[in-house]
């Protein structure tokens, strides 16, 4: 039986129902934790809980649908979250994504939706949970091992991720005389099996490989252990970190997906 460190604790998980986001939720509600999901669509949140009841048979699990993008939104998924038990301890935010797009052929609207998607989902998210979490909450952020690494076609990408991992830092010296922690986890190329299959990128999948110290690509339970490491008292002396949870591939150069 897992040790369920997390007994007492609420936890909410922005973008959860499926990928990194559903692991964190998973890993995060095996400990004990009491956990609220968010994502776009209901029925997507439902198979999101039914998956992490099938593995953790008494998680105590809710789901709230949320834009992330969207600020009342986002404010009334913390809302929820802390309502359940008056309080708030952790907060997960994994809203992301990427296209591949070189630099002279992005817009300043493409940008901005670039920087909206990746950074201010998560600020949003943080803005309100903050007032709602007591001395000992923590906070965990997705970023990207593209901000150590040039991608082709991925560049603002990186540059939105990059403003997040600023914003950890600068949030946590902030922070600090609350008792409020936040860090950050940078995964490399990570995907399950299903999600390889599902989109057809095996080949994909096969030229990474071989850039990856650990000879494998990331699946979502690696990122997660990070972040629940991050989450949990185990960690109550760390703030204002950036964690690689990649495979080593941060120590190598970077696939070209582009020309």
């Amino acid at each position: 039986m897992a040790n369920k460190v997390l007994s007492g604790k609420t936890a909410l998980v922005t973008g959860a129902s499926q990928g990194i986001g559903l692991s964190c939720a998973l890993l995060l509600a095996e400990a004990g934790a009491k956990v609220v999901i968010t994502a776009l669509n209901e029925s997507d949140l439902a198979s999101a809980k039914h998956e992490i009841i099938d593995q953790v048979p008494d998680a105590d699990i809710a789901f709230i649908v949320a834009d992330a993008l969207d600020e009342e939104a986002s404010k009334a998924a913390i809302e929820y979250a802390y309502s359940l038990s008056d309080q708030l301890d952790i907060l997960v935010t994994t809203v992301g994504g990427h296209r591949l797009t070189k630099i002279v052929d992005e817009t300043p609207n493409s940008v901005r939706e670039l920087f909206e998607l990746n950074f201010m989902s998560m600020f949003m998210a943080v803005h309100y949970a903050l007032p709602r979490m007591q001395k000992g909450g923590s906070i965990v952020c997705i970023s990207t091992t593209g901000v150590t690494l040039s991608y082709k076609g991925l560049g603002i990408y990186s540059a939105a991720k990059a403003a997040l991992e600023r914003f950890v830092k600068a949030t946590a010296y902030e922070l600090g005389g609350n008792g409020i922690r936040i860090n950050a986890v940078r995964p490399g190329v990570t995907l399950s099996q299903k999600a390889i299959d599902e989109l057809g990128v095996q080949a994909m999948v096969d030229q990474l490989t071989p850039y990856v110290p650990l000879g494998r690509i990331g699946v979502p339970k690696d990122v997660a252990q990070a972040v629940r490491f991050l989450a949990g008292p185990e960690s109550s002396y760390v703030t204002g970190q950036v964690f690689s949870a990649d495979g080593g591939q941060d120590q190598c150069r970077a696939p070209e997906f582009i020309d």
